[in-house]
């Protein structure tokens, strides 16, 4: 049986968190649930015994409502900051009579893409855990997926099959235009890390040292009430906020990676979406992407669809670091637009929306491809609603209004892709329609 730690603190500063701004793994929609929760769904089958949950002091009320249907075994209160490899560690010690089981480490903002590629890459990290060995899950690197370093392996990353690590390094890389759709040999830490409990105690113990003692006394010294333990102030503000890339994994020497995704890049993503049109007639839609359906059946003259989309992230491949991004902004009641790039066929934008607000947009005349960068979108087309969370994309078919909401406590950062057919279509007349660079109506 997999025992789940889930570390669910905070980095929003407890002044923020007490004005109202929730962390994004605790943000919920009516009907939809948060990450957090999302993750607790995921992780409470049959494979799984109740997780562990550590938080810290400001969200701990949260936390244990949130948790309370999905029988959390644990939950570990810090008392100020969030720091990683300290909360692991205290989670790590609360089952220390169990040296032997093995421990799935996820963070509460893990979203799991397919679902059944996470339950393939448990099934082949189990044995390498067991041997001694502490599996990273990682994804390729030119998706650019930051926050838990990058991992440098001894060989060519395949899905699913352990590599060993020779070097991690804790910050990650800057990340180009010409990086993000080049293929390379490393991996991005998910924060995801599958060991027995003796492995990573011993790790600690060896590596940091300096903060094994403190967080002992911490947990020596806690208040326990109920399943409910409030780690010691005193001795674990001693404690660096540091993550366990740089506090632990950088040191080890037993570290093995499995890729969790095959090679990624923006145009091959397009690409596979052109390959999905040709096969709509064999696909079981879902509500959402019926309606992406019914804009496939429209007749491919009549709007640019996934060879305008790759053609444009073709053209930023080749852009190199020193191209320059150039900015024009207008600020509306909901927040502002910026549009960041122009060019043959395509603008990209920019859109940051304040908490609570709506952006109703126009229908246009082109596809568009929106990406996430920082909280949560309440995506509406026509019927349908969807949550698109950080570091996801969505996209738009051409000829939809649709509604853009931020149901969080922090400002949405949307990216906006739009792209217009490449080449004109003799005998082809497009709708008259003169929107805004991002439809904003």
């Amino acid at each position: 049986m997999l025992h789940p730690i889930i570390l669910a603190g905070s980095h929003t500063p407890a002044s923020d968190v007490a004005g109202g701004v929730c962390p994004l793994h605790f943000e919920a929609a009516p009907g939809v649930l948060s990450r957090f929760e999302q993750l607790l769904s995921v992780l409470s089958s049959d494979v799984f015994a109740a997780p562990t949950v550590v938080t810290t002091e400001d969200c701990a009320e949260v936390a244990l409502e949130q948790g309370e249907r999905f029988m959390v075994a644990k939950t570990i209160v810090e008392p100020a900051e969030h720091k990683p490899a300290a909360a692991l560690l205290s989670a790590l010690l609360a089952m220390k009579d169990t040296p032997h089981a093995l421990v799935v480490v996820c963070p509460a903002t893990t979203d799991f893409d397919d679902l059944r590629q996470f339950d393939r890459a448990l099934c082949h990290s189990i044995p390498s855990a067991q041997r001694g060995e502490i599996v990273m899950l990682g994804k390729r690197t030119e998706r650019a997926y930051t926050g838990y370093g990058t991992m440098e392996l001894a060989a060519q990353p395949r899905e699913n099959a352990p590599v060993y690590v020779t070097r991690v390094l804790p910050s990650g890389r800057q990340t180009t235009w010409a990086s993000l759709f080049q293929d390379n040999h490393q991996l991005w830490g998910l924060g995801i890390y599958i060991a027995r409990v003796d492995t990573l105690l011993a790790a600690f113990k060896a590596h940091a040292s300096r903060l094994f003692l403190p967080v002992k006394n911490a947990m020596l010294r806690a208040e326990v009430s109920g399943r409910v333990i409030a780690l010691d102030n005193g001795s674990y503000r001693r404690v660096k906020a540091n993550s366990f890339e740089k506090a632990v994994a950088q040191r080890c020497d037993n570290l093995v990676a499995i890729q969790m995704d095959s090679a990624w890049s923006a145009a091959g993503e397009w690409d596979q979406d052109a390959a999905e049109e040709r096969r709509a007639a064999e696909v079981d839609y879902s509500a959402w992407d019926a309606d992406l359906a019914l804009d496939q059946s429209t007749p491919s003259e009549d709007y640019a669809k996934a060879a305008d989309m790759m053609a444009v992230f073709e053209s930023l491949a080749h852009a190199t670091e020193d191209d320059a991004l150039v900015s024009r902004s207008t600020d509306h009641a909901w927040g502002r637009q910026e549009t960041l790039a122009m060019g043959p066929g395509f603008t990209l934008q920019r859109l940051l929306v304040r908490p609570g607000a709506t952006v109703d947009l126009t229908a246009g005349t082109t596809p568009e491809h929106w990406v996430v960068v920082q909280g949560a979108a309440l995506l509406t087309l026509g019927t349908n609603v969807r949550l698109v969370w950080e570091s996801q994309s969505a996209r738009i078919p051409a000829g939809r209004s649709r509604r853009v909401e931020n149901p969080g406590s922090a400002t949405l950062h949307l990216v906006q892709l739009q792209v217009s057919a490449l080449a004109g279509v003799s005998g082809q007349r497009r709708p008259r329609q003169i929107p805004s660079p991002a439809g904003v109506a």
